[in-house]
């Protein structure tokens, strides 16, 4: 283990004594991982309020905006530009040549 480890070890092991207090320079990532292998035994509370946090600390997902000039606001601006500049299509005669025919037996 690195110096540095140990000693986060050893400090996680005097918090993790009958008074329960975890030192203010522990991060709560190491210590929920000290936890996970077996290191440190918090008290019920504790394990708790680490399972609280951790998605406060360590979020699981993040977003990324990726700004290029093909996001979907320019995409839109630029294809009604284009539809004003052509002008309005003609669209052909979508009514029924004939009527349908039903759907069910009416006999």
């Amino acid at each position: 283990m690195s110096k540095r480890v140990r000693e986060l070890f050893d400090k996680v092991t005097l918090a993790a004594s009958p008074e329960g207090a975890i030192p203010d320079n522990v991060p709560l990532m190491e210590l929920a991982e000290m936890v996970v292998r077996g290191k440190v035994k918090l008290s019920a509370q504790q394990q708790r309020m680490l399972i609280e946090l951790l998605p406060f600390i360590a979020p699981k997902l993040s977003a990324v905006a990726n700004v290029n000039g093909q996001d979907f606001a320019s995409l839109l601006d630029r294809r009604l530009e284009r539809i004003a500049k052509r002008g309005p299509r003609l669209l052909e005669d979508l009514r029924f040549k004939r009527e349908p025919e039903p759907f069910y037996d009416q006999g």
